[in-house]
């Protein structure tokens, strides 16, 4: 074996060690499979509701009202 064809095969092997698909033979993807499945069952009961949140700030103070009548 030539110096050549050993840097070569050094060059091919390193190759496949990053993508395997650069050497040996290419097969077609193998399709996935699945099993059939029977219905779908009915939808569980609701669960608890969840604990309340903080409160929100405050909003702005609003504009003031009309003045009542003199007493």
């Amino acid at each position: 074996m030539s110096k050549e064809n050993s840097l070569n095969s050094y060059e091919v092997l390193h190759g496949s060690a990053l993508d395997p698909a650069l050497i040996g033979p290419t097969f077609p993807p193998i399709p996935p499979f699945t099993f059939p499945a029977g219905p779908t069952g009915d939808t569980g009961p609701t669960g608890p509701t969840g604990s309340t949140g903080d409160t929100g700030p405050t909003g702005p103070t609003g504009s003031t009202g009309d003045t009542g009548p003199t007493g």
